[in-house]
């Protein structure tokens, strides 16, 4: 599947929307801080960035946002 490019701005918005709509499921995550995403040389997956929160936000809430982080990033690459 091709990914979707997407500025920093536009995937850390898109990933704080996905936060709220598992927020009911999830408490805390809201209150996770996310920075921009950072940019590192694309894996085997072609992935080009990630996202690590700033706070700790305790071992559950910390697994769900890492699967929406993780399908987010197959989903959409930095551009170049």
């Amino acid at each position: 599947m091709p990914k979707t490019v997407r500025s920093a701005e536009q995937i850390r918005d898109e990933l704080q929307n996905r936060m709220a709509k598992i927020a009911a499921d999830t408490p805390g995550v809201l209150r996770m801080r996310i920075p921009l995403p950072e940019r590192h040389p694309p894996d085997a997956s072609g992935r080009n960035w990630n996202i690590v929160p700033l706070n700790d936000p305790g071992a559950d809430c910390a697994h769900h946002l890492q699967k929406v982080i993780e399908d987010m990033r197959t989903e959409f690459v930095l551009p170049d």
